[in-house]
C-alpha cells in the first residue's frame, strides 16, 4: 500500500459476503429507539469482516470518501441509501471515528440480470438459475473502497 498520509494507506477495499441488508427502521417502544434484530446482526457482520481483514486498524480521524457495489441476491426493492445507511453506521468507531466524516459516496446496486441464456436460448431468469450481471456470474456481496483525505494544513510563512 502507498502512503500519502503519514501512517495510512490512500484507500483500502473490504468484501462483505452474503445478500446486502438494508437498515431497518428502529422501532419506538416508550419512547426509546429499538433497532430491528436483522439490522443489529447484519452490522455486526459488517464489523466483524471489517476486523478480521484489517486485525489492526485504528479508526480514521480526518475525512473519507467511500465506494459501495452491492451485489444483490434478488431484484425485489432494497432502496440503495438504506443499504449504504447500514454499511456506515456498522463501521462507525471501527473504519472511521464516525460517519459524519464522509465527504464523498459513490453507491451502485447490481441486480441479476432479467434474462439468462438456457438450454434452449434465452430466456426470463427462474429461481434457482446461477446470479448473473450483464451474464458474467456472481455471488452477492458488497465491495467497499474507503478513501482517506488529508485535512489542509498551511505551512507557516517565513515573517521578514
Amino acid at each position: 500500500m502507498s502512503t500519502s498520509l503519514e501512517g495510512w494507506p490512500d484507500c483500502i477495499t473490504l468484501t462483505i459476503p452474503g445478500d446486502p441488508i438494508s437498515k431497518g427502521r428502529p422501532r419506538v417502544y416508550n419512547g426509546h429507539g429499538i433497532t430491528p434484530e436483522k439490522t443489529r446482526q447484519a452490522e455486526m457482520l459488517v464489523a466483524e469482516e471489517f476486523r478480521r481483514q484489517y486485525p489492526d486498524w485504528q479508526p480514521y480521524p480526518g475525512p473519507v470518501g467511500i465506494d459501495l457495489m452491492f451485489w444483490l441476491e434478488t431484484r425485489r426493492g432494497k432502496d440503495w441509501d438504506n443499504l449504504a445507511k447500514l454499511t456506515t453506521d456498522a463501521l462507525n468507531g471501527i473504519a472511521w471515528v464516525d460517519d459524519r466524516q464522509i465527504i464523498y459516496s459513490g453507491v451502485n446496486k447490481r441486480l441479476p440480470d432479467l434474462w439468462v441464456v438456457g438450454e434452449r436460448g434465452i430466456r426470463k431468469h427462474k429461481t434457482g438459475d446461477p446470479l448473473t450481471w450483464h451474464g458474467h456470474h456472481y455471488k452477492p456481496h458488497t465491495d467497499l473502497i474507503i478513501r482517506f483525505y488529508q485535512e489542509y494544513q498551511p505551512k507557516p510563512t517565513e515573517t521578514k
